[in-house]
Order: structure tokens, then sequence, then C-alpha cells
């Protein structure tokens, strides 16, 4: 069973466990296959990790999931003063601010930024 975050997961994938929402509902049984509204429906109710079952396909994912890039210090440090007024101990806030920290480091990297 692997946590993965859900910008990595994909259509095909089997849930490992019951994907509830912070009111404990649940969103998707264990052992069912996720497809697209699935996973429109998990990032509508902020749902940032879902446990697989499927381990050749996760691990694959999870081994991309752990490259690291390179990050220039002055880019950290300006999504930090963005972020300065946030609690970033939030789940959303949390995916947001990786988010944004992704695209500005891609952005650099391609030479747009």
């Amino acid at each position: 069973m692997n946590s993965i975050k859900i910008k990595l997961i994909r259509e095909g994938m089997v849930t490992a466990a019951a994907v509830k929402d912070r009111m404990g509902r649940t969103l998707l049984a264990k052992g069912k296959t996720i497809t697209d509204k699935h996973l429109k429906v998990f990032k509508t109710w902020g749902i940032t990790e879902i446990s697989i079952m499927s381990p050749k396909g996760s691990q694959a994912v999870k081994e991309r999931a752990e490259e690291k890039v390179p990050v220039d210090p002055l880019i950290v440090e300006e999504m930090d003063k963005l972020f300065q007024f946030t609690d970033r101990r939030h789940p959303i806030v949390n995916e947001f601010y990786d988010l944004c920290l992704s695209r500005k480091v891609n952005l650099k990297n391609d030479g747009i930024g």
C-alpha cells in the first residue's frame, strides 16, 4: 500500500483504502479503479494523497515524485514572501505553495521566468 500525492495519481490506479474527505465521508471505496471523474471529485474535496494498491505503477510514480530538482533560493524566498500570511500546515495551502513553487521553477528552467 503506497500513499501517493493526488497530482501523481492516474486513471486506472486502484485504491488500497477508502478515500474519505475531512468529515469522514467516503468518496471512493477500497479496491475501486480511479477514473477522471474521481480525480476531479478528489481535487474538489481537497484530497491531497490517496493509498494506491498497484505496487508496480505506484512505485514508478513515487520514484518520479522523489526526483529532486534544484531550486534557486531566490525563488523560495519569493514564494515564502507571497505565502507569509498563510498557514502552510493546512494541506490545501501547502499543496498550493508546492504547486506555485514548482511552476515558478519550471518557468525559470524553461527560460521564461
